[in-house]
This record gives structure tokens, sequence and C-alpha cells, in this order.
């Protein structure tokens, strides 16, 4: 089971820094004191730069041993971004928050090792967290394509409903424990497989957008099996989605009034939310 390490806050000139123990020694905290500078590093893989985020894998030294790092570095690109941190928290340090609230809870996402505020008068520059790769992981999309879908006969039938039952039971999960991830795409799912290929494990990331409730609403419930319609639903045939929802819903879906009313709910706002995308490409 994963832990929340036990961390470190350090100031290193104009940067906060949260640290895991095996990233506290001297030569780590100068060197994480402006992670730009990893980006130019030999090696250095970039795998996304837009306007909001640039995100990276790279391998460090890290106690002792190369170690695979993923590097997602938060811009400020707006103004408005800029006044609103003088409140507000950083990307990274929501990051950080998120990852505490997940492994506390007994959910998995890659090994947290730091989170790096910079800021000039109070307000943010830019942030960057840090966190360990997960070997032989594949997004919940790729899984499907290149694991489960090509699987023919009932075996190959099995470890569909199989694979459509833990992921029900994910999200069946955190939202139980009252638990909110504001993007909760097929691509922000890591799987991992067991050596059968089977009895897979689920890994979150984008950490920035996870909150911990009292209570968790519907509409956030409802928002969560959206997000995963328009992606991973794309993937799926009419009877794999309901068996989807059967296993996320458990009793409630025996209830006719109430499965049609989840159902009319999900394709509704699936279906305003695609609108919404196709007037924004257009734009």
């Amino acid at each position: 089971m994963q832990t929340f390490p036990e961390h470190l806050f350090v100031r290193a000139g104009s940067s906060s820094l949260w640290l895991a123990p095996v990233l506290a020694g001297k030569a780590e905290i100068d060197l994480l004191a402006d992670p730009d500078l990893l980006f130019a590093r030999p090696g250095c893989e970039l795998i996304k730069d837009q306007k909001k985020i640039k995100v990276a894998r790279l391998r460090l030294e890290i106690g002792g041993a190369a170690r695979g790092v993923y590097l997602k570095r938060y811009n400020v690109f707006s103004w408005r971004y800029r006044l609103g941190s003088l409140w507000l928290p950083s990307g990274a340090a929501r990051s950080w928050a998120g990852a505490n609230v997940l492994l506390e809870a007994g959910f998995h996402t890659g090994q947290p090792l730091a989170a790096v505020e910079c800021r000039s008068w109070g307000m943010l520059t830019k942030s960057f967290y840090l966190s360990e790769e997960i070997p032989g992981s594949r997004t919940a999309d790729l899984h499907w394509r290149e694991e489960l879908a090509p699987l023919g006969g009932p075996g190959g039938f099995r470890r569909r409903r199989s694979f459509l039952k833990l992921l029900a039971g994910l999200f069946g999960a955190l939202h139980g424990r009252s638990i909110y991830h504001n993007d909760l795409k097929d691509a922000n799912i890591l799987v991992c497989s067991g050596n059968s290929g089977a009895e897979e494990s689920f890994y979150l990331l984008d950490l920035e957008g996870i909150r911990s409730y009292r209570c968790l609403n519907r509409r956030r419930r409802i928002k969560n099996l959206v997000q995963l319609h328009r992606t991973f639903g794309k993937l799926l045939h009419g009877s794999q989605k309901l068996y989807w929802l059967r296993s996320y819903l458990g009793e409630i879906f025996r209830d006719r009034k109430e499965r049609r009313q989840w159902i009319r709910q999900i394709l509704s706002e699936s279906r305003r939310r695609d609108r919404r995308s196709l007037k924004k490409s257009r734009a």
C-alpha cells in the first residue's frame, strides 16, 4: 500500500519547496530551487508544452539509484492568475495536497517527490510538481484498445467485464470517500496489470483538482461520470456502458426510475459539453 511520505518544507532564495526525505540533501535542494534547469538536461523527454503546463520525463539520481521522474511545470499564464496567487496556492502545491488526499484514503498515484513554488513580491511566477514514474502503466483507453479489445472468446468477454467492474469500483470508492477529481477522464487514469495480465490496479494523474468533501453531491458525481463517458465511453458498446453503470450504482440500478434519471442526466450533460466544445473549436 502506498503512503504519503514524511516531508520537509524549506526555502531556497525565492522558492518554497516541499520535499520527500530522499530529496532533502543540499545538492538536491540546490537543484530543485529552479527545476526549469531540469528541462535542459540530456535525456529529458518533453511530453507536453502548452500555455498552462509543461510536462517532461527524465531520470534522476534519487537515494543512490536512477529513477524515472515526471516533471510538471505550471505556468502563470495571465495577470489575473498572478494576482489571484497572492491568496491561492499554486498548481504544484495543490497537486502535493491532492496526492496526500489520495494516499491517505488508500488510492494510488505516482509517488510524490517534490513541489516547488517560485514567487516574486508574494505573487506566483511558476511552480513545479515532481513524482515518480509508474513503470509498466498505460492510460485506461490504451489499456482497453491494446490489451482488452483484441481478446476473443469467453475469456476476453470476462476480462473486459472484470476491468469495467474494477473501473466502476474505483469511481464508487472515490465517491464513497467523498473525494472529487475535477478531470477524471480516461487519460488521467493509469492502469497497471499483474503478472498474468489481469488484476489491474489504477493510478490517478492531474492531482491539482482533487478535493475531499464532507459529502460529495450528485452534481459532482455526474460530472465525473460524464468525463469518463465522453472519453473512455467512445470505446464501449451500449451494453458495456450499462454494465459499467450497473457496477457503479449497485442496488440503485435496480430502481427503474432512478436508473433512467442517472442515464438521462449523463447523456444530457454529455451533449451539452459536446456542443460547448464544438462551439469553442469553431471560434
